[in-house]
């Protein structure tokens, strides 16, 4: 598998990241959703354990959101690095293989 996109969450200040960074790991699981959004029309909101961790970043949202309002759910996104000092958290996001 190839990753598609790797990012830095965005705003993971604001949301719930503070409560469960502590437990991810490298190699879990998070989900990606699409979200209205007043300051980001693209915006895709990035959950994990059902706790909204932040968002892609403004600069690499468009075809992923893109993609998912057209319908098509062929995203597999994992977490790659976890800085619980700076409340970081980078994202892979794959394609799925058919």
């Amino acid at each position: 598998m190839k990753v598609y996109k790797s990012f830095k969450i965005a705003g993971t200040m604001y949301y719930e990241a503070l409560f469960v960074i502590n437990q991810m790991k490298v190699g879990e699981k998070v989900d990606l959703k699409l979200e209205d959004n007043i300051h980001d029309e693209n915006a895709v909101a990035i959950y994990y354990e059902g706790k909204k961790l932040g968002y892609i970043p403004k600069n690499a949202n468009y075809s992923i959101s893109t993609i998912l309002r057209a319908g098509w759910d062929i995203f597999d996104a994992y977490v790659q690095r976890v800085n619980r000092d700076e409340l970081e958290i980078d994202i892979a996001v794959f394609v799925r293989e058919r």
